[in-house]
């Protein structure tokens, strides 16, 4: 074997220990050898080396085998060795969170800005509070890598933001080369609903899933697409956008929906707050029913306190929206056919109603055998999910097998 093909295959080995340490651990070498089918004189070197480096750690004795012999020293993997960070940018504020290497948070904080038009500065704000959050020198040079997540469609090859709606002003600013240079890491880059949907996956609703579906219900609806482990972005990194689907060929009529429906083309045009917001506010007008809303007082967070108070209107508008929402969730099933869809938003987090009418509406045909299989329910890590996702993206680089970024990991564990 070359030299070079050996030294490749060594640090492959490498991950191979640490990866099975850090989700088996405390373990023994003969038992990450046996697991690896390969020789303890080979652990025994690349174990040497990681704790050399202190990325694991040697806690003490295990037990005997049933044959006796020397108890075995048990070894453990220090997920405190390397940083993540997290970035998830809003409209007008900006959330950070970083963790240790098993996605435990140990710091988080909020950039907030009114206006975003300049994003060089807001980076630049970010930047310092990452330093301030980390705290010194030493700590930020254990950073493996920083996620961003944002509104729009991205351009990955450039790093930057193709399209969006809320951030205009950042629309082609290089944000991946920036941060690169000002934090010397690695930065990746992801839309935020993608980035979510990763971190609902990773440590959140889809743990126990391989094909998931995220459905997010906000000010916009968008979807992000797990496929056997991986994120599907598609060939324009358009995927999800099932917003543009069309209303009329799913059988949605004013008079089942005369609350929410008033002639719209697509579902992304109905299932929103504004929407929600606006229809409501034209039926307290028009409808003469006895309610606890208030034409100049109606948001999200009122229409959701007034369903819980037995507001018969609300409750009205938030099963239409719920019943809408399964129709088009029918359509993702059909066409997807997930094990797991995960529901997120605003909309859902405050509305629960709003997710039973959608489950039940999608499951209403039972002799779909992929609606009748499939689960749906909420997300779990609430504002958390992007900010964990955007984590998830370093460490996903770093630890998913396979394939291994060496580059990832020789800054790591290896010198200058």
């Amino acid at each position: 074997m070359k030299k070079s093909n050996f030294h490749f295959v060594r640090q492959i080995n490498e991950v191979s220990v640490l990866r099975i340490v850090r989700d088996e651990g405390p373990i023994s070498r003969s038992e990450v050898a046996r697991k690896m089918d390969v020789s303890k004189v080979i652990i025994g070197g690349i174990v040497k080396r990681l704790l050399e480096t202190n990325i694991l750690f040697e806690i003490g004795k295990g037990d005997s085998t049933v044959q006796g012999g020397r108890r075995p020293v048990m070894l453990e993997f220090n997920a405190n060795a390397g940083l993540g960070v997290g970035i998830e940018v809003h409209l007008h504020r900006a959330n950070i969170l970083i963790t240790n290497m098993n996605a435990e948070i140990l710091h988080e904080s909020t950039v907030n800005f009114t206006d975003n038009t300049n994003p060089k500065a807001i980076l630049k704000r970010i930047v310092r509070t990452i330093d301030k959050m980390v705290g010194d020198e030493e700590k930020m040079n254990s950073i493996l890598g920083v996620g961003l997540a944002l509104p729009g469609m991205i351009d990955y090859d450039e790093g930057s933001i193709r399209s969006s709606h809320s951030l205009k002003d950042w629309e082609g600013f290089p944000l991946k080369a920036f941060l690169e240079d000002a934090l010397d890491t690695k930065v990746y880059i992801e839309n935020d609903v993608k980035t979510i949907t990763l971190g609902e996956y990773h440590w959140g609703a889809g743990q126990d899933a391989r094909n998931v579906v995220y459905i997010w219900l906000g000010e916009g609806i968008g979807a992000g697409i797990i496929i056997n482990g991986d994120i599907y972005r598609g060939i324009t990194a358009s995927a999800g956008e099932i917003g543009y689907t069309e209303v009329s060929a799913r059988g949605i009529k004013g008079g089942k929906f005369p609350i929410l429906y008033r002639g719209q083309h697509l579902f992304g045009e109905i299932l929103t707050t504004r929407n929600l917001v606006s229809s409501l506010q034209e039926a307290v007008d028009s409808n003469g029913q006895s309610t606890l809303l208030t034409k100049s007082d109606i948001s999200l967070n009122s229409i959701a306190a007034a369903e819980r108070k037995g507001d018969q209107l609300a409750r009205e508008a938030l099963k239409e929206f719920g019943q809408i929402l399964g129709v088009l969730t029918l359509s993702v099933i059909n066409l997807f056919n997930p094990e797991l869809i995960i529901m997120g938003g605003p909309v859902i987090d405050k509305c629960p109603l709003v997710l039973d009418e959608a489950a039940q509406r999608a499951k209403a045909d039972v002799l779909l055998l992929p609606a009748e299989i499939v689960k749906i329910k909420a997300g779990a890590l609430k504002s958390r999910a992007g900010t964990l996702g955007a984590v998830g993206m370093v460490l996903q680089d770093l630890f998913k097998p396979p394939i291994v970024n060496l580059a990832t990991y020789r800054s790591l564990i290896l010198p200058e």
